[in-house]
């Protein structure tokens, strides 16, 4: 591992100290530059620093760590998420395949984060992907439009950044996911459906089967039934399962 110049972004001190403890003890390679508690000042020290990597606490008063991802025209270091709530802020991060650790963490934790990084600064993961995550991450927060959304797909060559609404429905097959397009292509993805279910669900997508995850804007009709078929917009007819079939229909009817 090359030299790795980093920056700590965290209002309470005494996780920068354990945060610069633990990188100093077991990562070498990895020189802490500085540190900082708000986005204020934070902004001023990556200008001044231009590290490789910050580690950025997501949750700060007054601002957060979203926010000062923002201030940058153009982000030209990487980013480790740091966060001690879960559901705040880990749904927005996993959306779109960025590193975070999830405090308190340990140094296997730490150790998986810092590979993953050395990684993608070597080419090795995103290599085909035309976009990188942290750009694509920026891209979702200014436009909150769903239309607009893109996800990260990881696939055995890398990511693939797709837009949501480009997605038609996902099946499940074991722990992969098998996802079908509204261009009629289809995508083996090295995650379950229960995953894509946490992400998608919130922008109208609804799990109608055990195997199946559907997107409602790209549903034609519906079909009665014991639990009835989804008809999609590529064709195909969605099982609905009868124990899922109430709430979906309560879901169905606002579209």
């Amino acid at each position: 591992m090359s030299e790795i110049k980093a920056v700590i972004v965290d209002d309470e001190q005494h996780c920068v100290d354990a945060l610069k403890t633990m990188l100093q003890k077991k990562f070498p390679d990895v020189t802490v530059l500085g540190g900082a508690g708000s986005v204020e000042a934070a902004k001023v020290l990556i200008d001044e620093l231009k590290p490789d990597l910050v580690f950025l606490d997501v949750e700060m008063p007054y601002q957060n760590g979203f926010e000062l991802l923002k201030l940058f025209d153009k982000v030209n270091f990487d980013v480790i998420f740091t966060t001690a709530y879960e559901q705040y802020a880990l749904k927005a991060i996993k959306f779109n395949a960025l590193d975070y650790l999830l405090k308190p963490f340990g140094i296997s934790d730490l150790q998986d984060a810092l590979q993953k990084f050395t990684n993608r600064r070597n080419g090795k993961v995103e290599g085909n992907a035309p976009v990188a995550p942290l750009e694509v991450f920026l891209q979702n927060m200014k436009t909150m439009q769903h239309s607009n959304k893109k996800i990260a797909l990881p696939t055995l060559t890398g990511l693939v950044f797709m837009p949501v609404q480009s997605i038609v429905r996902c099946e499940s097959t074991g722990n992969y996911t098998k996802i079908f397009f509204t261009d009629r292509k289809q995508l083996l993805v090295s995650k379950p459906l229960k995953e894509f279910e946490e992400l998608l669900t919130d922008i109208d997508f609804f799990r109608v089967h055990n195997s199946h995850l559907i997107n409602l804007q790209q549903m034609d009709s519906y079909i009665q039934g014991e639990g009835g078929f989804a008809l999609m917009s590529d064709g195909t007819q969605v099982e609905v399962s009868r124990r899922r079939k109430a709430d979906f229909l309560k879901k169905a009817v606002q579209f």
